[in-house]
């Protein structure tokens, strides 16, 4: 097992609104084993894969955010497409 996926520990948060009404918060793994460093981008990139690959047709929006109270937005996505 890599590491636990845990929403204090994670550097980015990404929130799903998908097509049947429901909305469901993921949280990024950002470390390749268990006593690596954190890595943002590997997050980021992990976040995008699920969102461009599993989740494509499956939601209406995605937004990623830095998990932080008030954290800043990192990227949106509308129908599986990056648009900003």
């Amino acid at each position: 097992m890599i590491a636990n996926i845990d929403k204090t520990n994670s550097l980015t948060k990404c929130i799903v609104y998908f097509n049947d009404g429901n909305v469901h918060t993921f949280y990024s793994l950002d470390k390749k084993h268990k006593n690596s460093k954190q890595d943002k981008a590997l997050g980021m990139r992990r976040l995008d894969k699920m969102l461009t690959g599993t989740f494509k047709a499956k939601f209406e929006t995605a937004i990623i955010y830095d998990n932080e109270l008030n954290g800043a937005e990192l990227a949106k996505y509308k129908r599986g497409v990056r648009v900003n």
